[in-house]
């Protein structure tokens, strides 16, 4: 690899994943494209396009293995660093772009040149990123950021369908739990071994989109496990009572609350990875788009 400037600001090529690229190509009057290569991700590039009018249209775009890295060999091998193009009086209407470059570091590093100037080195980069951004063309954009009140409602409507599911545990919890208490225990089993069932099914999926590396997932799913627990310890000291009194639990027994709390908490928890599961990566698109 050629030893230059651009190399010794890059730093070393393990970590120019988190390298940031951007190409800002606007003229107020006639619009134009920026092209962004975010540091957290080397699979997709962000493109804007800006109308004579001002309207700016988005879209995300996957990046081919390693095309990224290849950009970076591409600001080395032309020394990106050490580029100075000429400099001179813009003309009426000329278009300005400019070239960003930000290392591991965030240290950033910009380049800009008038477009009637000639520069060999600019433009072989210039270009590469054109390329990427003229691949917006026929794509789906990506749609307009929600307002205060649309966030509100999607904030409030995601609140609502988790305290739905709450409830609805508890509901199929308390009749099931009073029908077969205390004779049957087997339910108990069934969830554990639908947990983990759900478990196996994210664990299969790619990391980003694994509902249970999410901290609100995870968060849930153990308080939901802590009242378990809770309820278990409770329902033991209850038999133990009930044992040494030679007093038989039966459905109407207050005693027998601490089951239904128990087996309210494991059909939560089953039902928040269910539907996180599917719901999640959608969630986190929307989030991302719309926020």
């Amino acid at each position: 690899m050629t030893e230059n400037k651009t190399t010794a600001f890059l730093g070393n090529p393990y970590s120019w994943s988190k390298t940031q690229i951007k190409l800002d190509d606007v003229q107020p009057l006639h619009g134009g494209i920026i092209v962004r290569l975010p540091g957290w991700t080397m699979s997709q590039a962000f493109v804007s396009r800006a109308a004579p009018d001002g309207q700016e249209t988005k879209y995300r775009l996957p990046l081919a293995l390693d095309e990224k890295r290849e950009l970076c060999q591409l600001f080395v091998a032309h020394d990106f660093l050490t580029i100075q193009p000429q400099q001179r009086p813009g003309l009426p209407d000329e278009a300005r772009p400019t070239i960003t470059l930000t290392n591991p570091r965030r240290e950033s590093h910009s380049v800009a040149k008038w477009a009637g100037v000639k520069d060999s080195r600019f433009d072989a980069i210039y270009h590469a990123l054109l390329a990427i951004g003229e691949r917006s063309q026929g794509q789906k954009p990506i749609p307009p950021r929600f307002n205060r009140w649309q966030k509100a409602l999607f904030g409030g409507s995601v609140g609502t369908a988790i305290l739905l599911l709450f409830l609805l545990a508890y509901g199929l919890a308390r009749p099931l739990v009073m029908a077969w208490w205390p004779e049957r225990f087997s339910l108990l089993l069934a969830l554990l071994v639908t947990m983990r069932g759900l478990a196996w099914l994210e664990r299969r999926k790619p990391h980003w989109e694994r509902a249970y590396t999410h901290l609100w997932v995870l968060i849930a799913v153990n308080f939901l496990f802590f009242l378990t627990v809770i309820a278990l310890i409770g329902l033991g000291e209850a038999a133990i009572s009930a044992w040494r009194a030679e007093t038989p639990l039966t459905a109407g027994d207050e005693r027998a609350l601490y089951a239904v709390l128990g087996y309210a908490a494991l059909f939560a928890a089953a039902l928040v990875l269910a539907a996180a599961g599917m719901l999640v990566p959608p969630l986190l698109r929307i989030v991302n788009e719309r926020f």
